[in-house]
């Protein structure tokens, strides 16, 4: 890692429906890999990342796991191909964008909900489901598997373990309540470190609301691996906590005053990586990124 924190990209959802890419039911964020119009816009959006300042892109590999592609009615012969083509996008932005030394961060999310433990499947299913997204992915060969939103400790050893087992490097990262815990009550720590155990090479936790940033990264040090931290940034006073939006909501913040706030957390708690999502765009990034190199420059 860099002296400086290196740079997580934004939301794909964000850039998406920026894009006029609403997110629905089934689709979601896949809806672009089913034609060469969407794959193109999705290119772009993380293009858009790139130009901004992200030293990482993360491959819209979201909800390409086999059951969400099973409900999506994509027949069984052509699931792999879905997640190939977002790890594709994902290099085709590094291209375009002109930043080759950029890393692909393949994501794999929960295989039911990233807000609901009580859904997650048992661990004969985790472990077949994992298994096979993470040989997909171990063909595709991103520069690592982002193990991302993840809402119990069983389900995250279980995805970081079938990454180490097809040679993927293996980030994890939780998705935590106000109190920084995860959505089960289990500690935060103790997730992470069940991880690591399992082979994590980082820590991190995404999609929290700001004001649990600074416990969740409190309660991720000492774990000997680097730490990262990428909150959602959207203004969702008018909705429930987890209530899903199929179009964009405002930012909670302005990208100086997020960049400002990421510049506080990586002087109090030196993460490793730091980024936005739901609600992040170029412009958060960009300001994050002009920061740095304005105090690298002073």
């Amino acid at each position: 890692m860099s002296r400086r924190p290196r740079i997580l990209d934004g939301g794909t959802a964000t850039g998406l429906q920026a894009a006029g890419i609403p997110m629905l039911e089934p689709w979601l964020t896949s809806a672009p890999l089913r034609d060469a119009a969407g794959t193109d816009a999705l290119v772009k959006v993380h293009a858009e990342f790139l130009e901004s300042g992200s030293d990482i892109v993360t491959a819209n590999t979201f909800r390409a796991n086999a059951r969400a592609l099973t409900r999506m009615g994509v027949p069984e012969a052509e699931r792999a191909a879905y997640v190939r083509r977002a790890v594709t996008c994902a290099e085709r932005a590094r291209t375009a964008a002109g930043t080759p030394h950029a890393l692909v961060a393949a994501s794999v999310a929960p295989v039911e909900d990233c807000y609901t433990p009580a859904l997650t499947p048992d661990d004969d299913t985790l472990r077949r489901e994992h298994a096979w997204m993470a040989g997909v992915l171990g063909d595709a060969a991103p520069d690592l598997v982002l193990v991302e939103t993840q809402c119990t400790r069983r389900e995250a050893v279980i995805a970081v373990q079938a990454a180490v087992r097809h040679g993927l490097r293996a980030w994890v990262s939780f998705v935590v309540t106000d109190e920084a815990t995860l959505p089960d009550g289990d500690a935060l720590d103790e997730a992470a470190r069940a991880c690591v155990d399992a082979g994590a090479a980082a820590v991190a936790v995404n999609c929290l609301p700001l004001a649990a940033v600074p416990r969740a990264l409190e309660r991720l040090t000492g774990l000997g691996v680097p730490v990262g931290v990428y909150p959602n940034l959207e203004d969702r006073t008018a909705l429930d906590q987890w209530e899903h939006s199929a179009h964009t909501l405002p930012p909670a913040l302005s990208p100086s005053a997020f960049a400002d706030l990421a510049h506080g957390w990586a002087a109090a708690f030196g993460p490793a990586f730091v980024g936005g999502c739901c609600g992040t765009t170029p412009a958060h990034i960009g300001a994050l990124a002009d920061q740095w190199k304005e105090e690298a420059a002073s």
